[in-house]
């Protein structure tokens, strides 16, 4: 009697192997069959470049002199004296030349705006903002705070150059 339990069992455990099988056979065919998953190559293809990099034009926004007293965020919370600082650079927009004159239109039209913004940015930036050697925190404030008034679909990028400051 013990062997027809034992050819049981194996048989159960041949039919649940079996079905198991067949089941995953069947799962995965139809994923190999279905569409390619989308490579890397394939998404840097779909991207649309209205120009290549080559032909955008710098736009020169102006000089920008400004005083400032940057805020020194110290763990320690103690009161230092403040440093009075003269920050100078050179701003640009990067744009088609076919958009060139409209933010130029933009920024003349928007001046006192436009400046006040740009002065505001450096002025409340903290010191290890202003030290930041790629100024991630200040290009993205500068850049959610001026492309509107120059027309963001017109503005590829905004470029701080000449980048200088010294203490007063």
């Amino acid at each position: 009697m013990p062997m027809k339990c034992r050819s049981s069992t194996r048989s159960i455990r041949r039919g649940i192997l079996t079905v198991m099988s067949a089941t995953a056979l069947f799962v995965a065919l139809p994923g190999c069959s279905g569409p390619d998953m989308p490579m890397l190559d394939d998404y840097l293809e779909e991207l649309e470049f209205n120009t290549p990099l080559e032909s955008l034009k710098e736009v020169p926004l102006g000089t920008f002199r400004i005083s400032s007293v940057p805020r020194h965020e110290d763990p320690s919370k103690h009161k230092s004296k403040p440093a009075w600082m003269q920050i100078n650079f050179k701003l640009y927009v990067i744009a088609t030349p076919e958009n060139e004159s409209a933010i130029l239109a933009a920024y003349e039209r928007h001046r006192g705006m436009f400046d006040d913004t740009v002065i505001k940015i450096f002025r409340n930036a903290s010191l290890d903002e202003l030290s930041d050697p790629r100024w991630a925190t200040i290009k993205s404030r500068l850049s959610d705070s001026t492309r509107p008034i120059l027309g963001s679909e017109r503005v590829r990028q905004i470029v701080v150059d000449d980048y200088t400051w010294e203490p007063i």
